[in-house]
C-alpha cells in the first residue's frame, strides 16, 4: 500500500466499522473500542497470579459471548471438560456450583430453556493434556470441528503456557513462540482468541501490576495485543471484589483499572460499578481546575 498514492483506501477503511463480539463488561468493552475484534487477527490475554480467578475470566469471557449467539471453543489445558462444563452451567444458569448434583431438574430446565431463547449460542468445551498439544495440532482440531459445518466464532484458551513448543531452549523462546502461531490461528479461522497467563513472583500481592511481572516469557507480552491484570487486595476478598488494570492495549488507552463484582457461588463477574481509576483521576483534575478558575 502507498500510503501517498491510496491515501484514498485509507479514508474508506477508516469509515467502516470493524464488528466486535462484547466481552460482556462495559469497562473491558470501552478499553477494547468495542470489544474483541470478530474478524480475528488478534490474541487477548488475562494475566494474573495462581488462584486468583484467571480461568472465572476466560469461563465468563465464554458465557458472554455465547448469549449474544456466538459459537465459542473452549480449550482446557488444564481442567477436566466435566470440571469446566460445571463451571460454566452455574454461571449460565446462576445454580450455585456446588448445589448442581442437587438441582438437576431445574437444571435441566434452565439448559433447555437457554437452548430455546438462544439457539445460535454454543460452548464447546474440549480437554487436552497440559504441554502436549502444539499450534498445529490446535489448528488441525479447529479444522475438523469447522468441517462438522461449526463455525467457530472465537476461541477461548486455559492458558498459553500449556501450549507445547516444538521450536525455543527455554521457557521464554517456548512461550513467545506458542504465542506467535496461536495468535496466527486468529488469522486462519478470522476468530479473536482469548487466553491467559501467569504472572511472576514479583507480581504476587502487587496492585495493578505491570507488564514486567508477566511470568516466563516477555516475548507473550510483545505478541500479545492486549493483556489486563486480575488482583486483588485483602479487603477485595471479603467484598466479593475483583479488579482488572490494562497492561498493554493496542486498540486504545493502556493504563487504568477498575473493580468487577464477583459472586463466588457461581463464579459470575459481573461490572462492579465501583471506582474507576482513570474516572477518579478525573474527577480529581476538574474539581482543581474549577477551584482554580474561582
Amino acid at each position: 500500500m502507498d500510503l501517498i498514492l491510496d491515501h484514498e483506501k485509507l479514508i474508506d477503511n477508516l469509515q467502516i466499522e470493524e464488528p466486535t463480539i462484547s466481552s460482556g463488561w462495559t469497562w473491558v468493552d470501552d478499553k477494547l473500542d468495542g470489544g474483541f475484534l470478530e474478524n480475528g487477527r488478534s490474541i487477548y490475554v488475562f494475566a494474573g497470579e495462581t488462584n486468583v480467578g484467571k480461568s472465572v475470566f476466560l469461563g465468563n469471557v465464554a458465557v458472554n459471548m455465547a448469549k449474544q449467539g456466538k459459537t465459542v471453543l473452549v480449550v482446557s489445558l488444564e481442567m477436566s471438560e466435566f470440571m469446566y462444563a460445571r463451571r460454566l452451567a452455574g454461571n449460565l444458569t446462576g445454580i450455585e456450583i456446588n448445589s448442581l448434583r442437587l438441582e438437576i431438574p431445574e437444571l435441566r430446565s434452565k439448559l433447555k430453556d437457554e437452548i430455546v431463547k438462544n439457539p445460535k449460542g454454543k460452548i464447546l468445551i474440549k480437554e487436552f493434556p497440559p504441554s502436549t498439544i502444539t499450534s498445529s495440532q490446535l489448528g488441525a482440531y479447529m479444522k475438523k470441528v469447522e468441517q462438522k459445518g461449526i463455525k467457530i466464532d472465537a476461541l477461548v484458551l486455559d492458558y498459553i503456557n500449556l501450549m507445547h513448543s516444538p521450536i525455543g531452549n527455554n521457557s521464554y523462546e517456548r512461550v513467545k513462540y506458542a504465542t506467535e502461531q496461536v495468535r496466527a490461528l486468529s488469522y486462519t479461522f478470522n476468530c479473536p482468541i482469548i487466553t491467559a497467563t501467569q504472572l511472576n513472583r514479583s507480581g504476587y500481592d502487587t496492585q495493578d501490576p505491570g507488564l514486567d511481572t508477566i511470568g516466563e516469557s516477555m516475548g507473550l507480552a510483545m505478541t500479545a495485543d492486549a493483556i489486563f491484570s486480575i488482583f486483588q487486595n485483602e479487603d477485595d476478598r471479603g467484598l466479593d471484589q475483583i479488579r482488572l488494570g490494562v497492561m498493554k492495549n493496542r486498540f486504545g488507552a493502556n493504563f487504568g483499572s477498575t473493580e468487577m463484582s464477583i459472586h463466588y457461588p457461581t463464579l459470575t463477574i459481573t461490572d462492579g460499578g465501583g471506582n474507576n481509576i482513570e474516572d477518579t483521576t478525573a474527577n480529581v483534575m476538574n474539581s482543581i481546575e474549577a477551584l482554580a478558575n474561582g
